[in-house]
C-alpha cells in the first residue's frame, strides 16, 4: 500500500477513494487525494510505483483514469476514509475529530481501506460456489496485473495476467456441465482471444530475458532485432487493453463471478480433477524420446488443465491434491522449458528471414544452436518428471 514519507516532516490530510465494491483494494492499489501547498494531488500506488497527477476533487485526472481503466471500468469513486498523515502517527478523521490513531500508515490502511479477505467457499458448499470463488480470485489477479502491464514496470505482470486468463478459461471448460453451453462457449472464446493478444509479448519477454544474460557480443545484432519486435508486441498489447472489447470482457467475467447462468449447482470437483489427470496420462504416454514438439506441447496443455482442476478440488481433496499440484508444477517447468525453446527457435528463425544482414544471420544461428541444446536437455528430464507426477496423481485421484 501507499509508501510512507518517513524522511519528510510534512503533515497533510489525505482522502482515500475506491469503488463501493472496493475494486482498487482488491487489486492492491491505494488511491488518495491531498492538498500540497494549496494544490490538489492525486496519487495511486500500483505495484510499488506511485503515479501522481494534479487535479480537483471532482474527478480523477485523465492519466490515472487511463492507468486504472480496467479496474474501475467507469464505476463511481467514493470516499473511503480521511487520514491525517505525519511522521509520528496516522489519524483517522471524521470532520476535524480524531477517531483513532495508528503508529504506521500501513496499519491504518489495513484497518480502514483494505476490505476483509474473501472467504473460501465452505468445504461442503455446492460446486458452483467453489467455482465462483476460483473465478473471483482470477479476476482479481487480472485487475491487479493490468495496471502493471500498462506501466511496464513489472516484467512478470504479463505472465501473471495470462495465467489468470488461462486458469479462468480452463476451469470453465472442465466444469462446463454447470453452465449454459452457448454462454460458456462465447465467454471462453473471448478469453482465448485475450490470451492470444498477449502471447507474442510474453514469448519475447521469455526469450530476451535469457539472451540479455549472455555476454557474447556476436549475438547482439539478433537481440537488437528481437527488442524491436518486443516494442511492436507491447504496443499491440496496450491497444488491446485500451479497447472496448477487453473492458466488456472484464464486465462479463465480473457477471460470471456474481451470477453465472448455471444449469446446475453440483458436480463432483474431485471427479473433474480425476478426469483431467486421466487425459494428461493418455497424452503423456504418447511422448517418447523422438516425439514431435507438438506432442509434447499437448502434454503440457493437459498438465495445465490437470493442475487447475486440482487447485479447484484441493479444498475437498486435501493433502494429496496439494502434493499433486506441487508435482505437476515441476512437470510443467520441464515441458514448459521445452516449449520455450521451440518458440525461441521459431522467433530466431523469423529474425533471419526478415534480415539481410550477414552479421544478424550469424548471430541468429548461434542463438538457434542454444535453443536446440535447451530442447534436448528438457527432453532428458521429462521421463523422471512424469514418473514422479504419475505416481502422485494415481494416489491423489484414485
Amino acid at each position: 500500500m501507499m509508501a510512507e514519507n518517513g524522511a519528510s516532516s510534512e503533515v497533510f490530510v489525505a482522502t482515500y477513494h475506491d469503488t463501493l465494491d472496493r475494486r482498487l483494494a482488491r487489486a492492491q492499489i491505494a488511491l488518495r487525494r491531498s492538498l500540497r501547498n494549496g494544490v490538489g494531488l492525486w496519487e495511486a500506488e500500483i505495484g510499488g510505483e506511485v503515479v501522481s497527477a494534479s487535479g480537483g476533487p471532482g474527478s480523477l485526472p485523465e492519466e490515472l483514469r487511463r492507468r486504472l481503466a480496467a479496474v474501475l471500468r467507469n464505476r463511481e469513486l467514493v470516499e473511503i476514509v480521511r487520514l491525517r498523515e505525519g511522521t509520528d502517527d496516522v489519524a483517522v478523521l471524521e470532520g476535524q475529530h480524531v477517531l483513532r490513531s495508528y503508529a504506521t500508515l500501513d496499519r491504518a490502511l489495513r484497518d480502514t481501506v483494505v476490505p476483509p479477505t474473501e472467504r473460501r467457499a465452505r468445504r461442503r458448499a455446492p460446486a458452483i460456489e467453489h467455482v465462483r470463488g476460483y473465478l473471483r480470485a482470477q479476476l482479481a489477479e487480472i485487475e491487479r496485473t493490468d495496471p502493471l502491464i500498462r506501466s511496464g514496470q513489472d516484467p512478470e505482470a504479463v505472465h501473471d495476467f495470462r495465467v489468470a486468463v488461462r486458469r479462468t478459461r480452463s476451469v470453465l471448460r472442465s466444469t462446463r456441465s454447470l453452465f449454459d453451453g452457448a454462454w460458456l462457449d462465447a465467454l471462453r472464446e473471448e478469453l482465448r482471444w485475450l490470451a492470444g493478444e498477449l502471447a507474442p509479448l510474453r514469448d519475447l519477454d521469455v526469450l530476451l530475458s535469457g539472451l540479455r544474460k549472455d555476454s557474447d557480443p556476436d549475438v547482439a545484432p539478433a537481440i537488437k532485432l528481437l527488442e524491436t519486435e518486443r516494442k511492436r508486441a507491447r504496443r499491440r498489447v496496450l491497444t488491446t487493453l485500451a479497447g472496448e472489447r477487453y473492458l466488456s470482457l472484464l464486465d462479463r467475467l465480473s457477471a460470471a463471478v456474481e451470477a453465472p447462468p448455471a444449469r446446475s449447482s453440483e458436480i463432483s470437483l474431485e471427479a473433474v480433477a480425476e478426469r483431467e489427470f486421466r487425459k494428461l496420462r493418455r497424452a503423456a504416454k504418447k511422448v517418447g524420446p523422438k516425439s514431435p514438439a507438438a506432442e509434447i506441447h499437448r502434454a503440457r496443455i493437459h498438465a495445465k488443465r490437470a493442475r487447475y482442476a486440482a487447485e479447484l478440488a484441493e479444498p475437498l481433496a486435501g493433502k494429496w491434491a496439494r502434493r499433486f499440484i506441487s508435482e505437476v508444477k515441476r512437470f510443467q517447468d520441464v515441458v514448459g522449458a521445452h516449449q520455450d525453446a521451440v518458440v525461441a527457435f521459431e522467433q530466431i528463425h523469423a529474425v533471419v528471414q526478415r534480415s539481410k544482414s550477414p552479421e544478424t544471420a550469424f548471430a541468429a544461428g548461434r542463438l538457434a544452436e542454444r535453443t536446440q541444446r535447451l530442447r534436448r536437455k528438457a527432453r532428458r528430464r521429462m521421463p523422471r518428471a512424469w514418473k514422479r507426477l504419475e505416481r502422485v496423481g494415481r494416489r491423489a485421484w484414485k
